[in-house]
């Protein structure tokens, strides 16, 4: 019931059929290039062996098969961990860090308007992008605010974002992270400075000075034109207080983006990077530790992982089938909304996505008190579940209803003893009695999970639950346990 050795090689024309095994979970169980497309969560609780059992193993085999791919960091150790993945495969060749110590640059703006069609286009897709990293900040207070007030200002904060980015487009500004971020902050702040004229002497004056003077479709200038009257006469009518946590939602982030390693690494004027180059098989580590970076690791792997997800939804699969992957271990602290809405079409765009965590509570805990329907819309388009031993009693629960009972006979039997204590011993005993029943009970018990072998020395092997929906495993059932063989780390 041990993991198997790697599958091997197939013909080029097969090498990535759906079919085709990457790797056993057992003996008649295999785990293929399909599955892997439709999306894996590990759980696992602290030493479980989450990240040396099952994560490793999947990395190693989607290496081994020729993916190209994003691993994302938490720790500051993951560098190394994935490293050693690579090397082992013998995939050093295609390895790419991506941190201030090494040379690749990106440029997320530049990128998107290569991509996008149309100045509309880009508009949106740059004011997703950006609300999706402002998520990311508020995240850790999501709820705190009440549900009306809080969509009322994200809504707004869109609004602003919208027409701040396509007034820049319009313009022909550079579109950068710093213009934007001059243009929200010298918006006019009220009435009587658009009377006087004052506004027109500001970076946002010029710029829709610039806009109105530059030549327009119908559509554009229809799309201008409510730019214009915002600007003029909604965005300065708003109240103080409003104007002021409207604005502060946008300028947190794009001042962020303005400066040192975000600045330098997301915007730079002479980019080398692209999540194409993913479909050639490059492997690129984003080396900006979150426990490490903190919140500028966070800003900078959401928006790596959002354009890739970005670029990947646009693949034309058909001219490139090579399969990708995006990996993160400890994934709560990089998960954000759009991500589930990936995760409904990856399968579509030929991307594994493989992300672990300890526990159910720790996903919800991260997102926020009322991001549980978020963090379940999620895990149901991540088909692979499996689950290292566990002793959180929601993910606990979640397994058990996730697998689901089944009819379990139970027996039982009692006696009693006649007055006569010597009765049995000449055949005289009436009191015994037993039988069967029948109960529908979880197939998987508290007990299974939190038995599973951690692994570690002496026999460096870790257990696991595997669960895939719709999957009838060799034992009859949705779910089998794995016995998976752990490597031992590099000195």
């Amino acid at each position: 019931m041990r993991l198997l050795s790697p599958r091997k090689r197939k013909p080029a024309t097969d090498r990535w059929h759906l079919n085709a095994p990457l790797l056993h979970w057992a003996a008649g169980s295999p785990w293929s290039v399909g599955d892997s497309f439709m999306g894996t969560m590990v759980f696992g609780s602290t030493g479980s062996g989450k990240t040396s059992g099952s994560m490793a193993a999947i990395c190693r085999a989607m290496l081994r098969a020729g993916y190209g791919g994003l691993f994302l960091t938490v720790k500051p150790e993951d560098r190394q961990t994935y490293t050693e993945y690579v090397r082992d495969t013998g995939r050093l060749s295609d390895l790419m860090i991506f941190s201030p110590d090494h040379l690749l640059r990106f440029n997320f703006i530049a990128d998107e308007m290569a991509r996008s069609d149309g100045a509309v286009g880009l508009v949106e897709n740059l004011t997703a992008l950006i609300m999706t990293v402002t998520d990311l900040g508020e995240s850790g207070s999501s709820g705190s605010a009440g549900g009306d007030n809080e969509r009322y200002f994200r809504l707004e904060a869109m609004r602003l974002c919208r027409n701040a980015l396509l007034v820049l487009v319009l313009s022909g500004e550079p579109v950068t992270i710093p213009n934007l971020h001059r243009l929200i902050v010298s918006a006019p702040q009220s009435l009587e400075r658009i009377q006087s004229g004052e506004w027109k002497t500001t970076y946002c004056g010029e710029c829709l000075e610039q806009a109105d003077e530059a030549d327009k479709n119908e559509s554009q200038r229809a799309d201008f034109d409510l730019a214009l009257s915002y600007f003029l006469h909604e965005w300065p009518a708003l109240s103080t207080r409003t104007r002021s946590v409207v604005q502060s939602t946008l300028t947190s982030t794009t001042d962020m983006l303005s400066r040192g390693a975000a600045r330098d690494m997301l915007s730079s004027p002479a980019p080398n990077v692209s999540p194409s180059m993913m479909y050639d098989g490059k492997i690129m580590i984003a080396d900006f530790p979150v426990l490490v970076y903190r919140d500028m690791g966070q800003l900078i792997q959401v928006i790596l992982k959002f354009m890739w997800q970005r670029a990947h939804a646009r693949r034309d699969t058909t001219r490139n089938n090579r399969p990708t992957f995006i990996v993160c271990d400890e994934a709560q602290m990089l998960l954000v909304e759009e991500d589930h809405r990936f995760q409904a079409i990856s399968r579509s765009t030929r991307t594994a996505v493989c992300y672990a965590t300890q526990s159910v509570s720790g996903l919800i805990d991260a997102l926020g008190p009322q991001s549980e329907p978020r963090v379940h819309a999620l895990l149901t388009n991540l088909q692979s579940r499996i689950c290292h031993q566990q002793t959180d009693i929601r993910t606990v629960e979640y397994m058990q209803q996730l697998i689901g009972r089944s009819r379990q006979v139970m027996m039982n039997g009692n006696q009693s003893r006649d007055e006569n204590w010597l009765a049995p011993i000449f055949g005289n005993d009436q009191g015994a009695s037993s039988g069967f029943s029948e109960t529908w009970d979880y197939e998987l018990q508290a007990s299974d999970l939190n038995s599973l072998a951690k692994g570690g020395l002496p026999h460096c092997v870790t257990e696991a639950v595997v669960y895939q929906g719709g999957r009838c495993f060799p034992n009859g059932r949705t779910w089998l346990k794995a016995r998976i063989p752990q490597e031992p780390r590099r000195a």
